[in-house]
């Protein structure tokens, strides 16, 4: 299959699978225990079904106002942890796809581009895991404020460490740890290999200069334990007095949460079960939208990820209360697919099929959908 017969995203995660190493793949596509959430994430969208209104042609007007901004599409690119791993360069790439495209893009902290670099390679967003070193934390916002970054993205969901069995089963840790069956992988997928070999492997570039500061401490090590996992509502107050610019708070599915984000200084509220990747058992985080509008009224950005792969995914989640969708894993398989004209192919993807879907449905304007548009 060639990237210009790829009819989906699931199609450009086929290609991807047999382009990257099985590790890198697993990386990507995994999720928590034994996956059952993120299925879920997708059979939830199965679950909502749309109400076709005919004989009113609309030429559907996709455009989307978000914190100040006006964007083109409705749709973001989720922050990826090191989401270089797809393919050499991904996250810098993604961020100039979505600038042409007029998208948002977030950058993650545990990424593997530099703030600095990915901002002077297009306007974005950026995630932070709150470190449980004060001063790191002040200093990634310091950082972030002067690359000219206005929108910050505080994730709440990483309480405890996950168990991805892929990823235990693969023997995966940065930096790579040299086996015989990593070498035999690598050698299977020697495209990959020598760009990565050219581009250097992936490595947690924001927080390396934090690390070195830590005697005897090696990347690896501080890694896993810079995070801070027992965030308090308090750290997100104090963050709030950090930032000037619009503070979004990642992570909530629970309406009592989204509640209390708000009422601690957050101007939006990113629903979301980190694709899968954190709590198995956690609900799908389309079912939790409604719930989540609901608490904090109509005037509150809601944002939504987690199993979005279409353009009917994205109405649903406008449907049932969700301003904008965000894309993680659809995109970056994209790049592993085809590098830059992969991550084109995903971004065309799901622009047209979020116009034909908004054409079926016979509505004029993204900002319209409403409940008219859900049947039952």
């Amino acid at each position: 299959m060639t990237l210009q017969h790829a009819a989906c995203i699931d199609d450009l995660a086929q290609m991807a699978r047999r382009r990257l190493p099985r590790f890198a793949f697993d990386f990507l596509d995994g999720a928590a225990g034994g996956e059952g959430g993120l299925r879920r994430n997708r059979a939830a969208f199965d679950g909502v079904l749309l109400k076709p209104r005919y004989g009113v042609g609309v030429d559907p007007d996709l455009s989307v106002s978000l914190f100040g901004e006006t964007y083109d599409y409705p749709f973001g690119i989720s922050p990826v942890g090191l989401g270089n791993l797809a393919w050499p360069g991904a996250e810098a790439t993604l961020a100039g796809i979505a600038r042409d495209n007029r998208i948002p893009f977030v950058l993650s902290t545990v990424g593997g581009t530099a703030i600095e670099e990915a901002a002077a390679a297009a306007p974005c967003w950026f995630q932070l895991y709150v470190q449980r070193q004060e001063a790191v934390s002040r200093d990634l916002l310091r950082r972030a404020a002067g690359a000219g970054i206005r929108v910050l993205v505080v994730t709440v969901d990483i309480a405890a460490s996950n168990t991805r069995r892929r990823d235990i089963r693969n023997r995966f840790v940065i930096p790579f740890r040299i086996t015989p069956g990593l070498v035999a992988d690598l050698l299977r997928h020697y495209r990959w290999s020598l760009a990565t070999l050219l581009a250097g492997p992936p490595s947690f570039v924001n927080l390396a200069p934090y690390a070195t500061a830590e005697s005897g401490q090696s990347l690896a090590e501080f890694i896993s334990s810079a995070m801070k996992t027992d965030l308090v509502w308090d750290d997100i107050r104090r963050l709030r007095d950090q930032w000037s610019g619009p503070l979004v708070v990642k992570g909530i599915l629970a309406p009592e949460d989204a509640v209390l984000a708000v009422e601690a200084g957050a101007d939006g509220i990113w629903v979301s079960n980190h694709g899968g990747r954190q709590l198995e058992s956690a609900p799908a985080a389309i079912d939790a939208v409604a719930g989540v509008r609901a608490a904090v009224g109509p005037l509150v950005p809601v944002l939504m990820d987690s199993g979005v792969r279409t353009g009917e995914d994205m109405v649903k989640a406008r449907l049932l209360g969700a301003d904008v969708t965000f894309c993680g894993r659809a995109f970056y398989f994209g790049m592993a697919a085809g590098g830059r004209a992969g991550g084109e192919r995903a971004m065309a993807l799901l622009a047209e099929d979020l116009r034909r879907v908004m054409v079926q449905i016979g509505c004029p304007s993204f900002a319209d959908l409403d409940g008219r548009w859900i049947w039952g």
